[in-house]
């Protein structure tokens, strides 16, 4: 019985053995072979700082930044030397310039810089894991005054501000529909015979808190104007509180915040050129929001100077232009020129000159770069991996840079002083409302011209319609009138020569020197000229008494 338990246990630890051995012999075939590192690479970058530069020592290119440090730490871990192949242009380029023409004529073995993860370069290379997030922000020069806008809209959203308006206009015809069909259900047309304008001035008034004529004499109707008054009371009590809390505080914002912003507003704009914004728009392809750029940009300006710091970009935002670069960099900007300013023993509002915009216009991931097909992607990618996780480029993007906000958006001063932007407002409502009360006034000055101008029409013709009429009708060629005598629809014609009658006119409008009163000969009859109510002349012809009777009847 013993023997068969050695042979079993023999057995069984034979049978482990084989599995063991058999095991690790298919696992040795099987297993991928790591590529080698070569002993020296070949490595290209460019001026980006912090995040990398270039800088001759020694007639030697030696690296800075970010990007060499995680070069270092690659080359200590992975025993590689390196050698560095600056380009001829720092700028991302094509197959024929820039840095990627190096990658994707095999030039180098790495590019050791924070490139932009686009899918427009994958053609030229491939990219390592992602070591950070870029943000594509704007460096303005600091307004001297926020841009939040008027403060009397400042306490309420839009929508709220709709919704309000919204109220005031329907409140005002619910009413009188309401008062009007109540009146006919009842039978009272006399209770409340509201007017249409009279509930609508109401409303208006009420929201103005002023009084009002007419009186609610029935419960519904008074209802629904002591809902309003509540609605008027907690409204105007909230506006309130919210237009003292706006007006002490202090605030302040930017006047863009956004792509639109910069396009609609009408702003210039630079940036580095061959670079992502660049290389972005000079793209056939629709970039979305950000084609809309090529209408405001600074025609004919890039800054081509990498070199950090830079001064032809605050040359640029002196002169009101914008530039677009990244947010880190920016920091770092605004940063040394504080430093620089403190060192000038210059105000604190003076130190702080330039100010970032909050918003990012792009967000792209950066990350180094290969060749295409190249066997260095996977061992390089896990030591990248291992360093993004462990936090050692946050780490170093932070150390340059203080804890403490610089130069932030407000700068909290003490004072608080209301401005015109705040109340601006205010005398646009005023002059809004003179404008308006003008174009009210010629409207009424030309409606009561036309409406007397039509009532003079309406006299004349009254007064041309006269059974009986004598006028005088001066041809404007001829110095010799013609009289028109009408009487039963018959006309007669005579001409009368008043050149050598000496008489002078009696009445301004008449050219001729006739003097009314007198008898005169025309034609070899007695006339006596005389004036009627309208201030036309009238011959009366003298043949019998009964013809002096004429001047009073005229």
């Amino acid at each position: 019985m013993r023997s068969f338990q050695q042979l079993s246990l023999g057995t069984f630890i034979f049978a482990m053995c084989c599995i063991t051995y058999g095991t690790n012999d298919t696992t040795a075939d099987e297993s991928p072979i790591e590529p080698t590192i070569p002993a020296e690479m070949k490595i290209t970058s460019w001026n980006d700082m912090p995040f990398s530069g270039l800088v001759k020592e020694n007639g030697k290119w030696v690296g800075k930044g970010y990007a060499f440090y995680l070069l270092e730490l690659l080359s200590s871990k992975l025993n590689f030397t390196y050698t560095i192949v600056p380009p001829k242009q720092h700028v991302l380029g094509n197959s024929r310039n820039g840095i990627l023409s190096m990658l994707y004529e095999k030039k180098v073995d790495m590019a050791v810089a924070f490139l932009p993860i686009l899918p427009e370069l994958r053609k030229y290379c491939t990219f390592s894991t992602t070591l950070e997030q870029g943000e594509l922000t704007v460096l303005m020069k600091r307004p001297q005054e926020s841009a939040t806008g008027s403060g009397l809209l400042a306490p309420f959203d839009q929508t709220v501000w709709l919704l309000v308006l919204a109220a005031v206009v329907t409140v005002g015809p619910i009413i009188y529909i309401f008062a009007t069909f109540r009146a006919k259900l009842w039978n009272e047309p006399d209770s409340e015979n509201y007017t249409f304008f009279a509930c609508v001035w109401f409303v208006y008034g009420s929201l103005l808190k002023q009084g009002t004529n007419i009186i609610a004499t029935t419960d519904s109707t008074r209802i629904l104007f002591a809902t309003w008054w509540i609605f008027i009371l907690i409204l105007t009590s909230f506006y309130t509180a919210n237009l003292t809390a706006f007006l002490t505080r202090p605030q302040f914002t930017l006047p863009i915040n956004s792509v639109q912003d910069i396009v609609h507003k009408g702003y210039q704009w630079v940036t580095y050129k061959g670079r992502t914004l660049d290389f972005l728009l000079s793209q056939f392809n629709d970039t979305g929001e950000l084609s809309s750029l090529n209408i405001t940009r600074w025609k004919g300006h890039y800054v081509t100077s990498y070199e950090y710091p830079v001064k032809a970009i605050f040359n640029a935002v002196e002169r009101n232009k914008l530039f677009i670069g990244e947010t880190h960099y920016l920091q770092s900007l605004v940063f040394e020129d504080y430093i620089n300013k403190t060192r000038q023993h210059l105000k604190h509002k003076k130190r702080c000159t330039y100010v970032i915009m909050p918003n990012a216009i792009l967000v792209t991931n950066k990350a180094f770069a290969f060749p295409l097909n190249s066997t260095l992607e996977n061992p390089i990618n896990k030591e990248l991996m291992t360093f993004v996780e462990s936090g050692i480029i946050k780490r170093e993007k932070l150390k340059n840079l203080p804890i403490a906000q610089i130069c932030p958006l407000d700068l909290r001063s003490t004072e608080r002083r209301l401005s015109f932007t705040d109340l601006s407002l205010t005398f646009e409502v005023v002059v809004g409302g003179y404008i308006i009360a003008i174009a009210v006034f010629a409207l009424e000055v030309a409606v009561k011209w036309a409406v007397n101008s039509h009532k003079r029409r309406q006299k004349t013709g009254k007064r041309n319609d006269r059974a009986f009429c004598c006028k005088w009708k001066h041809t404007p060629d001829s110095v010799t009138p013609r009289l028109v005598y009408t009487a039963k629809n018959q006309l007669f014609y005579k001409r009368v020569d008043l050149k050598k009658i000496n008489t002078r006119p009696p009445h301004p409008n008449v050219q001729y020197d006739i003097a009314p009163g007198k008898k005169h000969s025309i034609n070899g009859r007695d006339y006596y000229i005389v004036l009627d109510r309208y201030g036309d002349q009238r011959l009366i012809p003298i043949r019998t008494p009964s013809a002096f009777l004429f001047q009073y009847t005229a």
